[in-house]
């Protein structure tokens, strides 16, 4: 008598074992199925794996800036990102993640990272009068000088050896044997949001800093550096002057 009930339940498990086995407890959704790395199209994700640790989210800190730095967008060429993203810059942490420079993305997830990127600018414009070019000449050392003592010093110290509490060393041999000039101008303009550091707007209220302002202070920051710039060799750096802009302060 029990056979034919026994029978209708292994029947009914049957049956729902088998509808149910795409709900199979630990099974995973098609979203956390592996995928491999050319087939991710979404910009967060490939953001996340390939950026966020140097250049933050705006949501954490990073060695390098942030990528959300509204400024920074304004005066950066996007061709440029593109480039950097592809390529990389030689001599520098910053790799390339094309296939052509050895990495894993696809010029169409290039573009996706390039364009989202920009993204972050909509809704946080920058006004553009006044606001100086991406990339220029290094100036004059002596006269950088001047100028770093009228806007920088009070965080970075007279001499740009750091103060406590404030901003860290900007003269260091070995911080500047990290970064390149074009990096230092950048910081320069855009600042360090994410550190407390200002753009060139904010340092002196009401007196922006002038692109040439900005070459000069670069220049005097540049004559620190022990050897060639990063990504720069050392027959450049020694034709263009380029580590010794002037003798002030060796």
């Amino acid at each position: 008598m029990l056979v034919r009930p026994l029978n209708w339940i292994l029947l009914v498990c049957s049956f729902a074992l088998v509808s149910g086995c795409g709900r199979l407890p630990g099974k995973p959704t098609e979203a956390d199925r592996w995928k491999p790395p050319q087939a991710v199209e979404n910009f967060a994700e490939l953001y996340d794996k390939n950026c966020r640790a140097c250049h933050s989210n705006g949501r954490t800190l990073s060695a390098s800036i942030p990528m959300n730095n509204p400024i920074y967008l304004a005066i950066v060429p996007k061709e440029v990102v593109r480039t950097v993203i592809d390529a990389g810059i030689a001599g520098t942490a910053m790799p390339g993640f094309s296939k052509q420079a050895g990495g894993l993305l696809t010029e169409e997830q290039i573009g996706i990272l390039t364009d989202g990127i920009y993204v972050w600018a909509k809704g946080h414009e920058v006004p553009t009068e006044n606001l100086p070019p991406y990339s220029a000449a290094l100036g004059d050392a002596d006269h950088g000088k001047e100028v770093f003592t009228a806007v920088c010093a009070t965080c970075h110290g007279p001499e740009g050896e750091g103060l406590t509490g404030k901003g860290g060393s900007v003269v260091d041999p070995a911080y500047l044997s990290l970064v390149s000039n074009q990096y230092l101008r950048t910081v320069v303009i855009a600042g360090r949001p994410d550190l407390g550091m200002p753009g060139f707007r904010e340092r002196v209220p009401g007196k922006p800093m002038t692109s040439e302002e900005i070459s000069d202070v670069v220049a005097w920051l540049a004559s620190h550096r022990e050897g060639a710039a990063p990504g720069q060799s050392a027959e450049t750096a020694q034709n263009n002057g380029a580590t010794q802009p002037s003798t002030s302060n060796q």
